[in-house]
């Protein structure tokens, strides 16, 4: 199974999060670190762990050497796991040695990153195991200028990836539709200026069912169907147009989550995996 409408974000570089880091360090270190520099010595040196205190999923340690260059800082970087490695409470993650001083300065703004890009990456992780035969998908409802970030957590934690951005694929929802007069004119006029591109087309009924398949949309989004018409709609679409691919999404709990995963290959997207993320507990313990 694809994890990815279009291109997933199966890694990341440090054009990704270099300006997030320097922002970061604008942030909170307009004049410097007042405790730090009032009670150490800038030759003092430590060693420290990067330590699990719960299970989960490891997300975004790349960002740990991009922070440690713009801090001008002598500091190295001993990297023990990789991202995706399952997580549990006492495992370490690897090892930064050098100036106390540095390491100090750093230890929010490196937490904050790792915390919560592994936060998201067990989200995914949590559901993806859970119901295996569904694609679950993200949304673009992540924080701004972490899009690609939060993207590559969820893939990283066995989720899979929908659009990357507005410009990656073609997604009608009522207020495009209803400007363009149809659910046809719609898809026509997007396929003829965007040869290519995939188009999704979202639909709140049943009603709508027929000519969204006439139109031939690359993915259907079933938005907020019940039950029992996601069931019927699912069994005209296999019965018709078998080469439609079929999302859910829009109030999506357990339960429903449950009741999906009796269509095998069926896309769920959830807002959830990265708007409502609880930051993983990981620890910088200073030796």
């Amino acid at each position: 199974m694809n994890r990815g409408y279009t291109t997933p974000v199966t890694s990341i570089t440090e054009k990704d999060f270099e300006s997030l880091v320097e922002l970061a360090l604008e942030e909170d270190l307009p004049a410097g670190d007042i405790t730090t520099d009032t009670l150490f010595s800038v030759d003092e040196s430590c060693t420290a762990i990067l330590l699990a205190k719960e299970e989960g999923v490891l997300c975004g340690l790349s960002v740990i050497p991009c922070l440690i260059q713009k801090s001008k800082t002598n500091v190295t970087w001993n990297q023990i796991l990789e991202d995706g490695a399952p997580l549990s409470k006492g495992t370490i993650i690897g090892e930064l040695k050098g100036s106390l001083v540095g390491i100090l300065k750093m230890e929010r703004i490196l937490l904050n990153f790792i915390q919560y890009l592994s936060g998201i990456a067990t989200n995914a992780n949590r559901v993806a195991k859970q119901f295996p035969n569904l694609l679950i998908l993200d949304t673009r409802k992540t924080l701004p200028g972490y899009r690609k970030l939060a993207k590559y957590a969820v893939y990283t934690g066995g989720g899979a990836n929908h659009r990357i951005n507005l410009s990656d694929m073609a997604m009608l929802k009522d207020n495009h539709i209803t400007k363009a007069g149809s659910i046809q004119s719609a898809v026509q006029m997007v396929r003829q200026k965007n040869p290519g591109k995939k188009i999704e087309l979202e639909i709140d009924g049943l009603s709508q069912l027929e000519d969204a398949i006439e139109s031939k949309p690359d993915i259907l989004l079933l938005d907020n169907f019940s039950d029992g018409d996601t069931e019927k709609a699912i069994y005209i679409l296999r019965e018709k147009a078998p080469e439609i691919r079929i999302e859910c999404s829009g109030g999506i709990t357990p339960d429903k989550l449950k009741f999906l995963s009796k269509f095998d290959g069926i896309g769920v997207s959830m807002g959830y995996l990265t708007h409502t993320v609880k930051f993983l507990d990981i620890s910088l313990d200073i030796k």
